[in-house]
């Protein structure tokens, strides 16, 4: 990231601690504008689903720009696929999830697992969520919401 850049990113990043979410805003949009990024653009993405009102439109919209800069980064597409299923779209959010699950760079594969779990699980395909789960706790034995939702959905089945 150019150095400009990166300067209103940092300031929009600490910013958002301190709850001013329109000059994070700000500095977001002028980092992006500067040197558009996979981390500005998701950042704003994440900004406008979590701290703004009816914005999941735009954010939807920068995290396509975040997976346009980036498209080898699978996290991406599991926030894309968080926000679809956050917004109560499970069958959209499932697509999202696989392809995140898929990719050779996802550090966090365990969560679009858990992830895809969950929309499966919101979905009623129970017995999808419970495979999901097994293989997110098979990279992470001590995932505790992944935990979790495996004794629910256990319940749920009657397992």
């Amino acid at each position: 990231m150019i150095e400009e850049a990166e300067l209103f990113y940092h300031k929009a990043i600490v910013t958002t601690y301190t709850e001013q979410y329109d000059v994070a805003e700000y500095c977001l949009l002028k980092s992006i504008e500067i040197d558009p990024s996979e981390h500005n653009c998701a950042s704003l993405g994440w900004l406008y689903a979590v701290a703004f009102e009816s914005q999941e439109k735009k954010a939807l919209r920068f995290f396509r720009k975040a997976i346009f800069c980036n498209p080898a980064n699978g996290d991406l597409y599991n926030d894309y696929g968080a926000l679809l299923l956050r917004m109560g779209l499970p069958k959209n959010s499932i697509k999202w999830f696989k392809k995140a699950a898929r990719f050779p760079h996802c550090p966090k594969r365990h969560f679009a697992l858990y992830n895809l779990a969950l929309a499966y699980y919101n979905s009623n395909h129970f017995t999808k969520s419970r495979r999901y789960l097994r293989l997110a706790l098979k990279s992470r034995p001590d995932f505790e919401q992944a935990l979790h939702l495996y004794s629910v959905v256990n319940s749920s089945i009657g397992k």
